[in-house]
C-alpha cells in the first residue's frame, strides 16, 4: 500500500538495515542497494519499482527516497561540484553540515527553496530538513532533505517526486524517518 493513498489499513512495512541504522519502508516498493568502499552506502527506494536516477530522481508517477550514509571524515575529502572539502565536518551540526552535502542537480531549473533549512531530530539526534522545488530533464521535481551528523557517520534522507505525489511522498519520508532507529 502507498502510505497516503487514503487507505486507512495498517500498512505492512519492510525492515532496511544500515550499518548505522535501522528503519522500515513500505511494502511493495523496491530496493537497490549501492556500497563504495570508504564512501559508504547509498539506499534507493522506489514506491513503483521504477528506477530512480543516480541524482536520487525517480521518472514520472514515482515516488523515489535515497538514504546516503557516508563516514563523517570523507567529507574532509570529497565534496558536492563546486564546494570545498569540509576539513571541520566531524565537528559540525547538522544545520552546518547541509550546505556541504546536499544540492540540487547543476542541471536544474527554476530551483526555488521551499522549505530554509530548519533543525529538527531523527531518532533523538540532531537533524536538518530543507526543500526545494525545481525542473529537471523537463520533470517538475519535489525534493525533501533530512540530514543526521551521528557519530562518526552523516546520513541523508532524500525524498524526490513530482509535485502531484507531494503529499503521498511526504507521507513516506516520514513513516521512513519516524520508524528510524540509530544502530
Amino acid at each position: 500500500m502507498l502510505l497516503g493513498s487514503g487507505d486507512h489499513r495498517r500498512s505492512e512495512k519492510v525492515r532496511l538495515t544500515g550499518d548505522a541504522f535501522v528503519t522500515a519502508y513500505p511494502q511493495g516498493w523496491t530496493l537497490a542497494v549501492k556500497r563504495k568502499p570508504a564512501l559508504g552506502a547509498r539506499y534507493q527506494l522506489s514506491s513503483t519499482g521504477a528506477q530512480v536516477s543516480g541524482l536520487g530522481i525517480p521518472p514520472a508517477g514515482t515516488i523515489g527516497v535515497t538514504i546516503d550514509e557516508t563516514p563523517a571524515s570523507t567529507l574532509s575529502r570529497y565534496h558536492l561540484a563546486g564546494a570545498k572539502p569540509d576539513a571541520v565536518a566531524l565537528s559540525q551540526n547538522a544545520t552546518q553540515l547541509l550546505p556541504n552535502v546536499v544540492g540540487t542537480p547543476r542541471a536544474a531549473e527554476s530551483v526555488v527553496r521551499v522549505e530554509a533549512p530548519r533543525r529538527t531530530r531523527l531518532d533523538g539526534a540532531d537533524a536538518a530538513e530543507e526543500a526545494y522545488t525545481y525542473t529537471y530533464a523537463s520533470l517538475p521535481n519535489v525534493q525533501v532533505d533530512v540530514l543526521s551528523h551521528h557519530g562518526d557517520k552523516i546520513v541523508l534522507v532524500e525524498l524526490d517526486t513530482e509535485p502531484g505525489l507531494g503529499a503521498a511522498g511526504q507521507a513516506a519520508l516520514a513513516a521512513i524517518t519516524g520508524d528510524w532507529r540509530w544502530g
